[in-house]
């Protein structure tokens, strides 16, 4: 089994050595064994962890989201089945509702581009309007 360092797994998921310093304090991810040297050793499980949590915050979910979602999915008698499904249609939801907005902003800033007449305030003014 691989082992990573704080180092390793900063440099593969572009993040911060103390961010995953933090994750640990907000226990999103187990405290890591120490080698001899004491420092931090992180295994498989922790970087399938590490990288779950790093593709959710790209996906614009919060650490608390986050959070929660580990929760479900890591009880072994899936006892929360029910509420993952529930919590998956409402972020669906969500998802799609943000879609239809970025749509509405695509088209108008197509109309801005339009009207490249527009000065500073027409075009504070045809924001506001237009939105």
């Amino acid at each position: 089994m691989n082992k990573y360092t704080r180092k390793d797994l900063s440099e593969l998921f572009n993040i911060g050595k103390e961010t995953l310093r933090y994750y640990e304090n907000i226990n999103l991810i187990p405290n890591p064994i120490r080698n001899e040297s004491g420092y931090r050793v992180y295994s498989e499980d922790d970087l399938l962890r590490i990288n779950f949590i790093v593709r959710m915050k790209n996906y614009g979910f919060s650490l608390r989201e986050i959070s929660d979602l580990i929760k479900m999915v890591s009880d072994d008698k899936c006892a929360h089945q029910d509420k993952l499904v529930d919590y998956i249609d409402n972020k669906i939801i969500v998802a799609q509702n943000q879609i239809k907005e970025l749509y509405r902003l695509i088209e108008l800033l197509n109309k801005v581009k339009e009207n490249k007449h527009l000065g500073e305030c027409d075009f504070f003014k045809f924001l506001v309007n237009n939105s």
